[in-house]
């Protein structure tokens, strides 16, 4: 079992974690701010985000994109300043959530397919959206019940999407123009029944695939939002590594990284049900040393 290193406590629920030049960034969702952790300088604050941050990404310029959840858009730090990237309220009909560079300077985003602060709103499969680099909003792909965290491989031609409630991991073709076709499936790890079925999914006791990451070898590691901790899967499904989650606890989102390529960043939270997550500091970042390097 991998021996796990704390990084940060205190934290009320992170999110997104991305490595990027020697640094990894992450949001704390409930806790309304973005953080960066620097070996041997420790975790230091990027700025506030008044509306809930949670997915990250570049642009072009290297600036840092954030999901601004309960207002639905992408923002931007420039300067230290948050400015707009794209305001996607007329197409994301739930907070947006995970997102993934498309590797032009633009970005896929999901969102969670209803709006979770009404409580008359049932989830509902909902569709990704693709930003180009100017902030250009569309729809793209086929409808997906809670679409989590993605990730770019092929050379830039496939989209990897976690669909959380449907227990599975999709793939889509990437066509010039950024649009998503010949949806399949790259893993799934419970055929439901009924698709779309949030309390079949919920009381499956299979993996809930929420943040992934890519390795060198083409494997996901993949957070298991049911609580199960991490998971190193090769396309088809078979399971080749596990982290545990610390007792009582769950993985939420992973991401590779450190000088090597080979640390293993796991944001972790107080398992699904357990607490109210917008009231507690229980969220923790920690990190592992694995065998195969990011991609």
């Amino acid at each position: 079992m991998p021996e796990l290193t704390v990084i940060k406590t205190g934290l009320a629920f992170p999110e997104g974690p991305r490595w990027y030049d020697g640094c990894l960034y992450f949001s704390d969702m409930y806790g309304r701010e973005v953080f960066r952790y620097r070996d041997g300088i420790g975790v230091e604050p990027v700025g506030a985000v008044p509306e809930r941050p949670s997915g990250l990404a570049r642009d072009a310029n290297g600036d840092l994109l954030v999901s601004s959840m309960l207002d639905r858009r992408i923002v931007r730090f420039r300067d230290g300043e948050l400015e707009t990237f794209a305001d996607l309220r007329g197409l994301c009909p739930g907070p947006v959530n995970d997102m993934v560079e498309d590797g032009h300077g633009g970005v896929y985003v999901g969102n969670f397919g209803f709006d979770s602060e009404s409580p008359d709103e049932v989830m509902a499969p909902t569709r990704l959206v693709h930003v180009n680099a100017d902030g250009h909003a569309t729809q793209v792909g086929d409808p997906i019940m809670f679409p989590n965290g993605s990730v770019v491989t092929d050379g830039g031609a496939t989209l990897l999407v976690a669909e959380t409630f449907d227990c599975r991991i999709l793939a889509f073709d990437i066509a010039d123009d950024g649009s998503l076709g010949n949806r399949r499936n790259w893993a799934v790890f419970h055929e439901m029944r009924t698709e779309h079925d949030l309390e079949e999914a919920l009381g499956s006791g299979s993996i809930l695939p929420d943040g992934i990451c890519l390795d060198r070898e083409g494997a996901l590691w993949i957070a298991d939002a049911g609580g199960q901790g991490a998971v190193r899967v090769a396309r088809g499904g078979k399971i080749l590594d596990r982290v545990p989650a610390p007792e009582g606890q769950a993985v939420f989102a992973v991401a590779l990284g450190g000088d090597q390529g080979d640390t293993l960043f796991l944001c972790v939270g107080p398992a699904m049900g357990s607490a109210d997550l917008t009231a507690t500091t229980l969220g923790s970042l920690v990190s592992c040393r694995v065998d195969v390097p990011r991609a």
